[in-house]
C-alpha cells in the first residue's frame, strides 16, 4: 500500500482499560498485587508489555502490578531508563534497587509488593513455559513471608486475548508496516540475489517503517520454517516470504506471501495456487465457538489432499504470541474478540510452500488484516 504507515501510541486510556480488566479478574480470584517476570525471549514477554506499554522488554525484567498505582518496572540500574523511555510509556513508573546485585532487584520488588499488600495474597506471572526462575521464586517467598506465590499467568493471558478497538488499530498499523515492506521488496527484488540478501532487504524496510523487532524468512524451497541461506533466488523459483513484525507499541502480526521469479513450472505454480486456496478455505472455517483443535482437523484435511504440513498451522497473536495453538491437542474455543495467525504449508515431494495472514475474529467469521497473501507476486 502506498503512503506512510499509520501509527498509534499506547496511551493512558488504553493502559487504564487493561489495568481495570486485570484488577477486576485478580479481585474475583481473591488475589492482591502481582509480580510479572519477562524473560525477554520472543514469545515470553507479552504480559509485561501488555501492562506497561513498554516494548521491547529487557531480559529478566520485573514489573509490579498492584491495585492502586500504575505498574512499576523494576530496572536493574538507572542506565536502563533511556531504553524504557524510548520504547515505553512515561505514565508507567520505573524503580531501581539500592544495590547492583540480582538479590537487590528482588528486594526492591518485595518492597513494592509490601507497600500495596492488603489481606489478599500476592501472586506471580511468569511468561514462557518454564515460569519464574526457581531461585527467584524461593527468594521472593522468603522476602514476602509467604509459603508460595500463586501463578496467574493463565488468568492474565485470557484477559489479554480479547482485543479492544485500540488493539485492533495497533495490529492494523503493524500490518501496514509488513505490507509496505513486502511491496517494496517485490518492486526491487531480482533473480540471482540470495535468500539472505532478500531477508536483509525486507528487514531494512521494516526497520525504516518503525518496527523495533521482526523475524524475516525467505526460502526458495522447500520451506520448513528455516532461516534463510546463501541459496540464490533463480528464474523458475516460487519463493516463500514470511514476516513476523511488531510495531513500537508491541503489536505483533504475521504476513506470508509467495513470489514467483520469471516463468514458473506448472507443478510449482499449481502447488502455490493450492497453498493460497488452502488459506482461503481455512479462514472460512474459523467459526466463533468452535475449537482450535477442530480448525486444525479441517486444515489437516485440506493440506493432506495434496501433501502434508511442513510445520504448525497457527496460533493466537496480538501482543506477543497467545493461546490457542491451532493443533489437534488444543481444545481452546475460538472466541469473538480475539485475533489469530494462520500459516498453512504444504510439503509435496521436494517442494514446500506456505502463506500466512492475521485475522480478527467476530461473531460471523474472521476478518483478514491483509489481502497480500491471496495473490502470487511475479518478478520478471
Amino acid at each position: 500500500m502506498a503512503g506512510e504507515p499509520d501509527t498509534i501510541v499506547t496511551g493512558l486510556d488504553t493502559l487504564a482499560e487493561r489495568w481495570e480488566r486485570a484488577r477486576e479478574a485478580l479481585k474475583n480470584e481473591g488475589l492482591g498485587p502481582v509480580i510479572v517476570y519477562a524473560s525477554g525471549a520472543l514469545g515470553r514477554y507479552g504480559l509485561a508489555n501488555y501492562l506497561t506499554g513498554a516494548f521491547p522488554d529487557p531480559k529478566g525484567a520485573y514489573v509490579v502490578f498492584g491495585s492502586e498505582v500504575p505498574p512499576v518496572i523494576v530496572a536493574r540500574s538507572p542506565d536502563e531508563r533511556l531504553r524504557w523511555e524510548l520504547y515505553g510509556n512515561a505514565l508507567v513508573e520505573i524503580a531501581y534497587p539500592t544495590g547492583s546485585s540480582h538479590l537487590a532487584v528482588l528486594e526492591r520488588v518485595a518492597e513494592l509488593i509490601d507497600a500495596q499488600r492488603d489481606s489478599s495474597p500476592p501472586a506471580v506471572s511468569a511468561a514462557g513455559g518454564r515460569g519464574l526462575p526457581w531461585k527467584d521464586h524461593h527468594h521472593l517467598t522468603e522476602l514476602l513471608g509467604v509459603a508460595s506465590l500463586p501463578d496467574v499467568t493463565r488468568l492474565l493471558n485470557q484477559i489479554k486475548r480479547f482485543k479492544t478497538p485500540s488493539d485492533l488499530q495497533g495490529m492494523g498499523s503493524a500490518m501496514r508496516v509488513a505490507e509496505q515492506a513486502l511491496d517494496r521488496f517485490v518492486a526491487q527484488a531480482y533473480a540471482g540475489m540470495t535468500e539472505l540478501e532478500a531477508a536483509a532487504m525486507i528487514e531494512a524496510m521494516l526497520r525504516q517503517g518503525g518496527a523495533p523487532t521482526c523475524l524475516v524468512y525467505v526460502s526458495a524451497g522447500p520451506y520448513l520454517s528455516q532461516a534463510p541461506t546463501e541459496r540464490s533466488l533463480e528464474q523458475g523459483d516460487v519463493v516463500t516470504v514470511f514476516v513476523e513484525v511488531a510495531n513500537a507499541d508491541g503489536y505483533w502480526v504475521e504476513l506470508g506471501a509467495l513470489v514467483g521469479f520469471g516463468r514458473v513450472a506448472g507443478d510449482r505454480w499449481t502447488l502455490a495456487e493450492k497453498v493460497v486456496d488452502t488459506l482461503r478455505q481455512a479462514e472460512r472455517r474459523i467459526v466463533a465457538g468452535s475449537q482450535a483443535s477442530g480448525l486444525a482437523c479441517e486444515l489437516d484435511r485440506l493440506v493432506k489432499a495434496t501433501g502434508r504440513p511442513a510445520f504448525g498451522y497457527g496460533h493466537g497473536v496480538g501482543i506477543d504470541e497467545e493461546p490457542p495453538v491451532v493443533s489437534r491437542g488444543d481444545h481452546t474455543p475460538l472466541e469473538a474478540g480475539t485475533t489469530i495467525a494462520l500459516h498453512p504449508s504444504i510439503l509435496k515431494g521436494d517442494m514446500s510452500l506456505a502463506v500466512a495472514n492475521t485475522y480478527s475474529l467476530h461473531e460471523h467469521g474472521a476478518v483478514p488484516l491483509s489481502n497480500h497473501p491471496y495473490r502470487i507476486y511475479s518478478i520478471p
